[in-house]
């Protein structure tokens, strides 16, 4: 069957997993056939293709600090770490490598600065996500709440000053809506939007295809905050919208008396993964 098939404007890779992947991969080969071992805390990035092939070139990743022995070398993943867990892996005498994305940067600084400031700081994300588990270590005192929607925003009694950052991955419409709502409980309220641009780039090009198409395809990590958020604002615009991961989820009966096809693919999705699904497709 014909189908016009159409790639989203801004999909697979962003700045941030381009620059972790390119430091793995370069102390990965400065490393190889040595002794030296490669640790991350958690998958350097949110795809398990990805993931799989790094380990099979001998990045290790592990759950647990203890599980990293001394002397070896150890990536801070592109969603970035406490500081507490970092200063805890330095101990060990572990040359660490910090593949954080400068956005997340940024929101961890901007959340540091907001609580130096007095601020009751509101991070908007996932509450475990990796990346706001690091963003809330950056604040003293514990002087913080994370929101992840509507409902935990009227949770959060009247305060002086709250000072909001968001996940980088987060949408602008979440952000909107919660900060919205937070208006009510402080009598000075600053907004800082630590949203990447290309986060915001992506979501709006794949919400265009979406209301242009018959059905939309969203290829990445099932446990990818930024390719769930895509699923999510697609869905709104298309009812058939697919979350897949690869080529091999896809089932033809999708596309029975289908013209117009989208795809989008996550931060963390590799173009050749992208291009695998379309290509799929075009086999159908």
């Amino acid at each position: 069957m014909h189908m016009d098939i159409k790639t989203a404007k801004y999909s697979g890779y962003c700045f941030g997993v381009k620059r972790a992947l390119k430091l793995a991969e370069e102390i990965l080969k400065e490393n190889q056939g040595k002794k030296t071992k490669i640790f991350t805390l958690g998958s350097i990035i949110h795809n398990s293709g990805v993931t799989n092939e790094l380990a099979k070139k001998g990045l290790i990743s592990v759950e647990k600090l203890e599980k990293i022995i001394p002397g070896s070398i150890f990536i801070i993943r592109s969603h970035g770490m406490s500081p507490v867990l970092v200063n805890e892996i330095k101990k060990k005498n572990v040359k660490i490598i910090d593949a954080t994305c400068p956005f997340v940067k940024k929101a961890q600084a901007r959340a540091e600065t907001l609580s130096k400031n007095g601020y009751f700081v509101v991070i908007i994300g996932n509450k475990n996500h990796p990346e706001v588990m690091g963003i809330k270590d950056h604040v003293l005192n514990k002087n913080y709440a994370v929101i992840e929607n509507e409902a935990d925003a009227e949770k959060i009694s009247s305060k002086e000053k709250i000072g909001v950052v968001v996940q980088t991955t987060q949408t602008i419409g979440k952000l909107c809506l919660i900060t919205s709502k937070l208006l009510e409980k402080a009598k000075e309220l600053v907004v800082f939007n630590t949203i990447c641009n290309t986060t915001k780039k992506r979501q709006n090009s794949t919400k265009k295809l979406a209301n242009s198409v018959d059905i939309m395809i969203i290829v990445g990590g099932k446990n990818s905050a930024n390719t769930t958020h895509l699923m999510e604002i697609s869905k709104k615009c298309n009812a058939v919208t697919y979350h897949i991961e690869n080529y091999k989820e896809i089932k033809p009966e999708w596309f029975n008396n289908v013209k117009n096809v989208g795809i989008s693919g996550g931060a963390s999705t590799p173009v050749e993964d992208i291009m695998g699904v379309k290509e799929a497709i075009e086999k159908l």
